[in-house]
């Protein structure tokens, strides 16, 4: 990850939780961020738009994530941005959307939805061009409302120490910091309807 200023970048990282809960959430969820839109926009404005990710997507998620958030790693790692990982993740299925913005691509996220009603936010990025335009704070509010359809009653991300920019951002869409893990990692939820309240579980990527 640059110096720059940046909306959020919540990276995939070893500490994230395994997903769990039946296959069918997956494919529900793919389906409801098919084509997804935001409302109908005034001419000259732009238009931001959340698709599935396609298999021809993955090399640009790749290069993006690695660029955007390789520094963070590093810093908090002591190791190489692990590609390798990030496309057996994304090649496994779990559910990651595409960010347009007048049709072009500008970012992703991914999250794990879990049978205990917590959603995991495994990644957000959005290219260093495009950030400080609100495209990251409409991203968390679709992901966010996706949950809800899912019947899903917290949001959860883990974010490193050495990234006070995401920290930051997280705090001001609601997060809360609820424990930390080793290495260098903060642990946020963010309560978004009732339910019960569980620990985080710390599991190898």
């Amino acid at each position: 990850m640059s110096t720059s200023p940046r909306e959020v970048d919540i990276m995939p990282n070893r500490n994230r939780p395994r997903r769990a809960g039946p296959k069918r959430s997956r494919a529900r969820s793919n389906a409801h961020a098919r084509g997804r839109r935001n409302p109908a926009h005034p001419p000259g404005t732009e238009e931001v738009r959340y698709r599935p990710r396609r298999p021809e997507d993955d090399d640009w998620i790749v290069q993006l994530a690695r660029r955007e958030l390789g520094d963070v790693h590093e810093q908090a790692f002591g190791e190489p941005f692990p590609e390798a990982e990030l496309r057996q993740y994304l090649q496994s299925g779990m559910p990651t959307v595409v960010i347009e913005r007048n049709g072009r691509p500008v970012g992703f996220y991914s999250y794990l939805p879990s049978a205990e009603g917590k959603v995991h936010v495994s990644a957000l990025v959005i290219d260093s061009k495009f950030q400080r335009k609100g495209i990251g704070r409409r991203a968390m509010e679709n992901l966010e409302a996706e949950a809800k359809r899912m019947g899903a009653h917290t949001l959860e991300v883990f974010i490193q120490d050495v990234n006070p920019k995401s920290l930051a951002f997280a705090k001001q869409l609601g997060f809360r910091e609820v424990a930390r893990m080793e290495p260098r990692t903060l642990v946020l939820w963010k309560v978004i309807s009732s339910g019960p309240v569980l620990p985080p579980v710390a599991m190898p990527f």
